[in-house]
């Protein structure tokens, strides 16, 4: 079966895995629109969806001329930069060698081929050859040569679809990146909530799920760590959505640093979300011929509710991410000395320890705390 398809005469990428589907549409003036990812339709094209409308204080785009009904401030896309006359939060920011900081994405090109795509230097899932297929569609600023490799992984028997962006310089002058998104994903006319998990210490991962309502709302970690306080992880899903029942849609990002989820409610009651690394003091320059990779969001979508979005999750990493040995067998279990000593121990007590460990058939012995000098309390030797 092919589970990454071209529809050549509608100009529209169709991926497919067994229980969803997405779609995507090369339109007029080279723009490519998102269509649709849900539930699977079968044979079915989501072409109509898209419906012109002249909205007054929405520019349009010098090719579209007179056409007031095309406009990209309210045109659902895959991947949009800033600076062409779409005000929602985008994916792209750059600044070009003469100042400027606009940055017009025209699709250029495609390639569809078996396997997984990778990414050099970052986590991201993997797969055999006969496991997955990656799309590879190239959008191109055609004055600064600057391009954008939008790289999608089909895993059609997990239920997952994984995206990173490739940013390649070809022009002839540097270009600055200050924000490349690993995602972007556009939802027309949908009341949705967005579930996250935030945290503290010794209080991780606590669910809280609100309702997206007009206007912004984000998460994410400027600490240099993804950290515990807010996990690269999160839901959207209907009003209605619950354990069991419902449609949700999973993001996470494959990425341990600064990072960012965002989302708007723009005029009309689009939805808009981008992830990927935090733009907070991010730059990076783009000499011809340099290239830049973003971390991968792992996308699932759910139609039975977060208990098998769960699934599906579990499911994917434990098979194609996580490359332990002990991925399908025990750990070893291990003692730490640290709640049973704190700062007051000497060789004798850990080694009391150690041997009650292996005498109840425990396999490790940690020195947690302590090892590396004068360690007495918090505020000395801490390594």
């Amino acid at each position: 079966m092919e589970w990454i398809k071209y529809h050549e005469a509608e100009k529209v990428f169709e991926l497919k895995t067994e229980n969803s589907t997405y779609q995507m549409q090369v339109r007029e003036y080279d723009t490519l629109v998102h269509l649709y990812y849900g539930s699977p339709v079968g044979d079915s094209l989501i072409t109509d969806r898209i419906v012109g409308v002249d909205r007054g204080f929405s520019g349009n785009p010098y090719e579209a001329g007179k056409d007031k009904t095309f406009s990209l401030d309210t045109l659902p896309q895959e991947y949009t930069a800033y600076g062409n006359g779409d005000y929602r939060i985008n994916g792209l920011e750059t600044e070009q060698a003469d100042g400027s900081d606009t940055a017009n994405l025209k699709f250029e090109s495609y390639e569809i081929r078996k396997g997984k795509y990778s990414l050099k230097g970052l986590p991201a899932m993997f797969a055999k050859e006969d496991e997955a297929e990656t799309l590879e569609i190239v959008l191109a600023d055609r004055v600064s040569g600057l391009k954008a490799h939008l790289l999608y992984g089909v895993f059609p028997h997990l239920d997952v679809i994984t995206r990173a962006v490739r940013l390649e310089q070809t022009g002839e002058k540097p270009v600055t990146v200050k924000k490349a998104m690993s995602m972007e994903m556009d939802f027309e006319y949908r009341e949705m909530d967005a579930v996250h998990f935030y945290g503290r210490h010794n209080m991780e991962r606590q669910m809280e799920r609100i309702h997206l309502s007009h206007g912004n709302w984000s998460v994410g970690s400027i600490r240099g760590a993804s950290s515990h306080h807010h996990n690269p992880f999160v839901i959207l899903c209907d009003r209605d959505t619950e354990e069991t029942h419902g449609s949700c849609y999973g993001y996470a990002l494959a990425y341990s640093g600064n990072f960012a989820f965002e989302s708007e409610v723009d005029q009309v009651g689009h939805i808009r979300v981008t992830m990927g690394i935090h733009p907070y003091h991010f730059s990076w320059t783009l000499e011809k011929g340099d290239t830049f990779e973003t971390p991968e969001v792992i996308m699932a979508y759910s139609e039975e509710g977060f208990g098998k979005l769960s699934r599906i999750y579990h499911d994917a990493y434990r098979n194609n991410l996580i490359r332990s040995k002990y991925v399908e067998q025990p750990r070893p279990i291990l003692v730490n000395n640290w709640e049973a000593t704190y700062f007051d121990f000497d060789a004798d007590k850990l080694y009391h320890i150690a041997e009650e460990a292996k005498n109840i058939g425990l396999d490790m012995f940690v020195l947690d705390d302590g090892w590396f000098g004068k360690r007495d309390n918090d505020w000395c030797a801490l390594g």
